[in-house]
């Protein structure tokens, strides 16, 4: 009935289209993409990752993110200088360094991770409801 989904992780898809920017590469601009998009890089504007089940944003551990994230699933093990704001889940790996507000529906924080900013569920809006 529930499937069992370790920690880091990825479920396993059939072929899916992924974006890589490259360690060397600054992106100045935002980024809009339905797919998986794997950040090595920097990027100095937003990120928007949304729209397919297989909707993915992973800032790696070399990676720097200068702007606001919206994501399906965020997995962070760089820095972001920005809010995250998700739909599904957000992980933060033990590289992780966040200055700015993430919402979530599911997060997962490994040890070492450091967040300077406040977590809010969105399971609440998600589901209907309101204050």
């Amino acid at each position: 009935m529930f499937k069992k989904i370790k920690f880091g992780q990825a479920q396993p898809v059939d072929h899916v289209d992924q974006t890589v920017i490259g360690e060397s590469a600054v992106v100045m601009g935002n980024i809009v993409s339905q797919d998986m998009v794997q950040l090595k890089g920097h990027v100095v504007g937003n990120i928007d990752v949304n729209g397919s089940p297989n909707a993915q944003l992973s800032v790696l551990s070399r990676a720097h993110v200068e702007g606001d994230i919206s994501a399906q699933k965020a997995v962070v093990d760089g820095v972001v200088t920005g809010n995250i704001a998700s739909t599904g889940r957000v992980e933060l790996h033990s590289g992780a360094k966040v200055k700015g507000n993430i919402s979530y529906a599911t997060m997962a924080i490994e040890h070492g991770a450091k967040l300077y900013g406040m977590m809010s569920s969105n399971e609440s809006v998600r589901d209907g409801e309101t204050n």
